[in-house]
């Protein structure tokens, strides 16, 4: 019978962990240290975790694991070539167009990011809870009217325009590969093209050697003083040194981000002080998709893909 770690998930769903034990004994860590998590990989079958760690070439040197299990779209935390060479399959949800129809926490969360960055909530919450009542100092805008540019139209970006246009917004966006969307929204040819003239910059993007950095100073320029940026994608899309200099000039309005570039060690990162020290920019800790509903669809659904492999 196989041994399954499971690290950094406090429980799993009792349908979904009933149905691993089936064919795995199940053993749940806290794993804190870089020697504790190469332990794990000499000492089970599977190693399921969300994204909780890095893995790297020198973490799987001398693994036995024969999966990684691993709910999410993204892999950028987990190195590949490292998993192919060592005959080790991982078991995600890239990709899985149908099942991820389903899955709309991300997108839920870009457009309250949005909102409590427009609406200055984050002071306003802790204006409340020093015992003040002055709301005068919270003036904020509307989204109605607005004009948002989506950069990145794959699922994730079709699912947040139909949500701004519920909003009143007007959508206009940037892929590089040609997508089927509603005849309402308007494509741009270049991503600088989509930057002109938007209040709202909702980056939606997967991250590789292509898209590292992209969002950078050349785009920031293009951009109008007063927009804000929100991106629920990876931090290192964005250029993050540009991007404080540009909220260091006044260049850009905000930033409210689900992601940054090399958490989760965040200890000393310079947006986390800027945040810390200004209202203008808002940063949750790679939340967007936990919510009981998305984490149960997509951890059954990589269990499914287990099972059928195991089984073979």
């Amino acid at each position: 019978m196989m041994h399954t770690i499971i690290s950094g998930i406090e429980k799993l769903a009792h349908q979904t962990e009933h149905k691993l034990s089936s064919v795995s004994t199940l053993s749940y860590e806290e794993i804190r240290s870089k020697e504790k998590l190469k332990e794990a990989f000499l000492n089970c079958d599977v190693f399921w975790f969300r994204l909780n760690h890095k893995i790297s070439a020198d973490i799987l040197k001398d693994a036995r694991c024969k999966y990684i299990l691993c709910a999410a779209t993204g892999l950028d935390h987990i190195d590949v070539e490292a998993c192919e060479a060592r005959g080790i399959q991982i078991i995600s949800v890239k990709g899985e167009k149908e099942l991820l129809k389903e899955v709309r926490a991300t997108a839920e969360h870009t457009l309250g990011l949005v909102l409590a960055l427009i609406r200055k909530s984050k002071r306003a919450f802790q204006h409340v809870e020093n015992g003040e009542w002055n709301r005068y100092l919270f003036q904020g805008t509307e989204l109605y009217k607005k004009n948002v540019g989506i950069l990145g139209m794959g699922r994730l970006g079709k699912i947040v325009a139909d949500y701004y246009a519920v909003f009143g917004m007007n959508v206009s966006y940037f892929d590089i590969e040609e997508q089927e969307v509603s005849s309402q929204f308007i494509k741009k040819s270049t991503m600088l093209e989509l930057c002109k003239n938007i209040d709202i910059l909702s980056i939606h993007l997967p991250y590789n050697s292509e898209t590292d950095g992209i969002v950078n100073a050349a785009v920031f320029k293009e951009l109008k003083s007063s927009v804000v940026i929100v991106n629920t994608a990876r931090g290192g899309v964005v250029d993050e040194k540009d991007l404080l200099n540009c909220l260091l000039n006044k260049e850009i309005s905000g930033y409210a981000t689900d992601v940054l570039f090399g958490e989760p060690a965040i200890e000393n990162h310079p947006l986390v002080t800027y945040a810390s020290e200004n209202e203008n920019v808002i940063i949750t800790p790679h939340i967007a998709g936990n919510t009981f509903e998305s984490i149960e669809k997509t951890e059954a659904f990589v269990l499914h893909k287990l099972i059928e492999k195991v089984s073979k």
